[in-house]
């Protein structure tokens, strides 16, 4: 199965959401500082409602139908986890208000920038086409409302859609530099 660990991922996120839910799983900065420290990678995978989770689970299977090859194999479940912790330590950092965080979609619009950049097999029009709208969003989303905020029920985090654009640029140029030292 090619596609093995996307499909690990979305378990992982259902488990998640109904198995303890937000109460064990969200990023909780009073439950972080008290040493519940899976809460800085659990909080990227558990979910507000359904609707959040149907949501980033049609865009984790957008972005993989996208960037096929170069997100296939082991690298959207990888990826994720390398960008959950990333945002998570920009948004302790940058956000101190920031008390509580659930979903996926910083590690989305991390896993898009990252299949932006490995997508060798697609065409660099359409990788230029994708990292410009790409960067639209992320401006747009936070002048205009998008409507997700009542979709979800609660304010959309921008800076955690911003931060995993950029841990999944670092993190896939970093592996695309890696790869194309040891194949030298």
């Amino acid at each position: 199965m090619r596609y093995w660990s996307t499909w690990l991922l979305l378990m992982i996120w259902v488990t998640m959401q109904y198995i303890g839910g937000l109460a064990q799983w969200d990023y909780s900065r009073p439950a972080i500082l008290d040493g519940q420290f899976w809460r800085v990678l659990s909080g990227h995978f558990v979910h507000l409602n359904t609707t959040h989770l149907l949501m980033n689970a049609l865009g984790l299977l957008g972005i993989v139908s996208v960037f096929g090859e170069a997100l296939s194999l082991a690298r959207p479940l990888l990826l994720s986890l390398g960008i959950a912790i990333g945002i998570s330590l920009a948004l302790w950092l940058s956000e101190p208000q920031l008390i509580h965080y659930a979903g996926a979609s910083g590690v989305l619009h991390g896993l898009f920038a990252a299949g932006i950049i490995l997508a060798h097999d697609l065409s660099a029009r359409f990788r230029l086409v994708a990292a410009a709208a790409l960067i639209a969003k992320l401006f747009f989303e936070t002048q205009f409302n998008t409507g997700s905020a009542e979709l979800i029920g609660a304010p959309v985090i921008h800076a955690a859609h911003q931060w995993g654009a950029v841990w999944g640029t670092f993190l896939a140029s970093a592996y695309a530099a890696f790869t194309a030292l040891r194949r030298r």
